[in-house]
């Protein structure tokens, strides 16, 4: 089977839930990377799913970028939603009062690519204009960013109507901030992120209620990441409600300005662990995954992930079929390699025998 056949027998059990994905991007990116709103919209329409959308970074300015995206989505309003990306170094209140009055309804902030400080007087401008309008505003808190600390938290007392949105997972900050989430209740996550083990951890530290999905297209795909995303919360132990929460209804609720709902407390950990030999997957394919991203060699890493299938044919609740086929396609020079290699980390992680809760 195909890594897109795969994708397409894991979102079979979808149900009735209609994603509604709050980081996507389109536009060309001084990376090279390019999405058209045809591309995204095609991926949408083969989950039924909306999207938040913005812009990939430019060195040029945002304004025109931004009028592009709101005229993108108000061609498609059932199925687009537009958020403004701001330059703090550049803009400040006026620039996020004319975004709003443009279409745009939250915006997003990238300390990395925009190389400014969290602290920077202008994301206070931004933050209070959205507070005024309760939009949400989405931060880019992944890789490059270092630490937060305690800017965030200050940023979330400061601008209580404000919902403030940590990308990829919140991971520059999540070991802390998990323990600080019910204090503050403007504050969320989503789960636009390719490592199952931290998904596994947001989803068992944040209370459900507080993380929203995304995916983070065009850099991964919405099925998998909705397959990805749909797998750790059942895992964790999510119920249906609160799983359609995370999947699309607390972010139409936030975008509405109608609050958000509570649903409960974080679950802490999933009440079983894994085997040995699944620990051991795992552990191996997470060792095949920083040699694909450092340029290394990882096929004694995949020979030693296949023999310990071969070993025990009960890993992964009876996929080890599927594991096999996945570290065939990590094998291989194709860009389906590292799709494969995080669909592969998934299914180990979360195997469908120790925890299964129905979604929909």
């Amino acid at each position: 089977m195909s890594l897109p056949g795969i994708v397409e027998t894991e979102l079979a059990g979808l149900g009735g839930i209609r994603p509604f994905d709050v980081h996507a991007h389109t536009g060309t990116d001084v990376d090279g990377t390019s999405r058209s709103s045809g591309e995204h919209l095609r991926d949408l329409e083969a989950l039924n799913g909306r999207s938040v959308v913005f812009p990939l970074c430019v060195t040029t300015g945002y304004e025109a970028e931004n009028r592009r995206v709101v005229g993108e989505c108000r061609r498609h309003p059932d199925m687009l939603v537009p958020f403004a990306r701001l330059d703090p170094k550049v803009s400040s209140a006026p620039d996020a009062e004319a975004a709003l009055a443009g279409g745009a309804r939250g915006f997003k902030l990238h300390p990395r690519s925009e190389a400014f400080d969290l602290g920077h007087h202008n994301v206070g401008q931004i933050v209070g204009v959205a507070a005024e309008a309760r939009a949400p505003v989405l931060i880019h808190a992944g890789t490059g960013v270092g630490s937060f600390g305690s800017t965030i938290v200050e940023l979330a007392e400061d601008h209580p109507q404000c919902p403030l949105i940590l990308a990829h997972a919140g991971v520059c900050d999540l070991s802390w901030l998990c323990r600080v989430v019910p204090e503050h209740p403007n504050l969320f996550f989503d789960t636009a992120w390719m490592v199952p083990a931290d998904l596994l951890a947001l989803f068992a530290l944040v209370p459900p209620g507080r993380i929203l999905y995304g995916s983070d297209a065009p850099y991964m795909k919405p099925d998998l990441l909705t397959v990805v995303a749909l797998r750790c919360a059942q895992f964790t132990g999510l119920s249906p409600d609160a799983i359609a929460l995370v999947m699309g209804g607390q972010l139409e609720r936030l975008l509405a300005a109608d609050g958000a709902l509570d649903a409960g407390p974080a679950p802490g950990p999933a009440a079983t662990a894994l085997s040995p030999g699944e620990s051991r997957v795992v552990s191996l394919l997470g060792g095949v995954g920083g040699c694909m991203l450092g340029g290394g060699d990882p096929s004694q890493l995949l020979e030693l992930a296949d023999l310990a299938l071969v070993a025990d044919p009960a890993i992964g609740g009876g996929s080890d079929d599927v594991l096999a086929e996945l570290i065939e396609v990590c094998r291989s020079p194709s860009p389906d390699a590292i799709p494969a290699l995080v669909l592969a980390l998934t299914l180990a992680a979360t195997p469908r025998h120790m925890s299964e809760v129905p979604v929909g």
